[in-house]
């Protein structure tokens, strides 16, 4: 098959889809792979490096032209032309907060399938160590966002405990995989940390791994969350819902009820996010205010830290890409019921039943297509 690799066109994007270890491994198992020119320098990765994998360096035209196109976040608005019937591109997608580019696939048959949606042992396994960058980074971005300077409460997050000063409150929504690992950063710097999750299950574990620690677990609902968020210094949304686009749960009443000079992190709201009065920021420009309370939007949250995602995302797709360049795209998704589950549209058709219900599109069974 001919694997191409795409140079990322978001802004303050590094991140790459594929290591120059991965390209030798499809190299050798008979694939032929195009990486676009410079696409992994922001991770640190030369054409020099991937050309000595075995790769040819070309223009994104012709890196385009592959079968099985990889990418790490959603296409740009500037690519939609290169879709085309039967083309494959891989990445993380999150088609529910860009109708335009789905019905951009839909018009030219376009498959395209998203790795945060690839459940394996139900779990969104591709998924699981951006999260985790994410969540941690999170804490990072909040605290220094509460500093002055840039219009935040003006605290240091973690306190001076021992002249009598205590540390910062932060309340995380959600229990997965980065309210976690915000809730580990937190604590590893003395936060009181406060959990608002929903289901039952996952209550008794937070609150079985967090025994003795100085973590509260909550029940989610709407008081609890008007009620935790007035205490927030720091508030990290991390709801998400694979495919689909969240429910607006933070409203803007809410907001204002917080703190003057605290700070929301969003890190689904590449996927839309909950908070009301979050839209998407850049890397580059990655806060506003509203309603004195500091908003911390960014849509790609591990492209600040591009050299380590794209080693912990590269690790997580490399299997499916070798089993899509040995049996074919089609085969591949009938054989591989994880595989499967990250298929967003085939051929222009939605296949991921959130995804259609988000956007008001059209739902096909994969199974009845393929």
């Amino acid at each position: 098959m001919k694997i191409s690799v795409v140079k990322e066109l978001k802004e303050g994007e590094g991140r790459v889809a594929e290591t120059p270890e991965n390209v030798k491994k499809l190299v050798d198992a008979g694939n032929e792979v195009l990486v676009d020119n410079n696409a992994g320098i922001g991770s640190g990765f030369t054409n020099e490096e991937y050309e000595a994998a075995g790769a040819k360096i070309v223009t994104p035209e012709e890196a385009w032209s592959a079968d099985l196109v990889l990418k790490v976040k959603e296409p740009d608005k500037a690519e939609y032309k290169y879709f085309t019937e039967g083309k494959v591109v891989w990445g993380f997608q999150h088609l529910a907060s860009s109708k335009e580019t789905v019905e951009a696939m839909m018009k030219a048959g376009t498959t395209a399938i998203g790795a945060e949606t690839i459940f394996i042992d139900g779990k969104l396994a591709l998924l699981a160590p951006m999260s985790a960058i994410a969540g941690r980074r999170s804490v990072l971005q909040g605290a220094a966002y509460l500093e002055a300077e840039h219009g935040g409460e003006g605290i240091l997050l973690p306190g001076l405990p021992q002249f009598g000063i205590p540390a910062g409150y932060v309340v995380i929504f959600g229990g997965g995989s980065a309210a976690t690992n915000a809730a580990d950063m937190a604590l590893g710097i003395g936060c009181h940390v406060s959990i608002i999750e929903k289901n039952p299950d996952r209550i008794k574990w937070l609150e079985e791994n967090y025994s003795g620690q100085d973590v509260t677990v909550l029940e989610s609902n709407d008081d609890t969350l008007s009620s935790e968020i007035k205490k927030a210094d720091l508030f990290i949304s991390t709801i998400l819902i694979p495919g689909a686009r969240p429910p607006k749960l933070v409203t803007e009443e809410m907001v204002k009820s917080m703190k003057p000079g605290s700070v929301i992190v969003d890190v689904a709201i590449d996927q839309g996010g909950t908070v009301e009065t979050m839209h998407p920021t850049t890397i580059d420009e990655p806060t506003y205010i509203k309603h004195g309370v500091v908003h911390y939007g960014v849509p790609n949250q591990p492209g600040a830290v591009p050299r380590t995602a794209t080693m912990g995302l590269a690790a997580g797709n490399i299997d499916f890409l070798l089993e899509i360049g040995e049996r074919g795209i089609v085969d591949a998704i009938k054989t591989n019921e994880a595989l499967a589950s990250g298929v967003n549209v085939y051929e222009g058709k939605v296949t991921n039943e959130g995804l259609a219900k988000s956007l008001d599109l059209p739902y096909v069974d994969l199974n009845s297509v393929l």
